[in-house]
This record gives structure tokens, sequence and C-alpha cells, in this order.
């Protein structure tokens, strides 16, 4: 069995770390206009949801023409509605910020 995570990577300058199974997989990437941030929903196996054991890893939020670091893992992309932008999700791993 399967479940799904929402989580939110806000836009900025700073990564975000969120405790994942290596397995969990980015599923879809929006920008929801009423909270201005991204979302992520990522799916993961149910039993390794509810044990909670997983590894920090690292999201990051990119605007289009921003410089993304080599080695750095392409999720998804999204777009705001009402304004001229799309923005990036990226996986940091280890990689140069």
């Amino acid at each position: 069995m399967k479940t799904v995570h929402k989580f939110e990577v806000p836009i900025g300058e700073k990564a975000v770390p969120l405790r994942l199974s290596s397995s969990a997989k980015v599923r879809m990437v929006e920008y929801i206009t009423c909270a201005k941030s991204i979302f992520m929903w990522v799916e993961v196996p149910a039993d390794e949801a509810l044990q909670n054991n997983g590894v920090e890893r690292l999201f990051r939020v990119f605007p289009t023409g921003s410089g993304i670091p080599a080695g750095a893992i392409f999720m998804g992309s999204a777009v705001d509605q009402y304004h001229p932008e799309a923005y990036h999700l990226y996986e940091i791993t280890d990689c140069v910020e």
C-alpha cells in the first residue's frame, strides 16, 4: 500500500530539509496562490510513512533564471497563474550551492 503526503517548500535562498524514505517519489509540484508558496506531493510506501525512520533530504525552489547547482536533481516546475513567474523544485544532493 502507498500513501501521498503534501509538503511546503517555500520560495527562498535556503534548502528545506525533509525526513523522507529514500524510496519516496515526488509526484506533483504546484504553486498555491493563496499561500504564495510551492507545495509538493510525495508518494511513499505506507509502512515506511508509519515508521517515520526516513533520511533527511534537501529540497530547494529556484525561480526561472536562477543558478542551479551542478548535481541538483529536477523534481518539477510550477507556474504562478497570476504573475509571469515559474518556479523549479530540485533535490539538493552532494553538490555545491
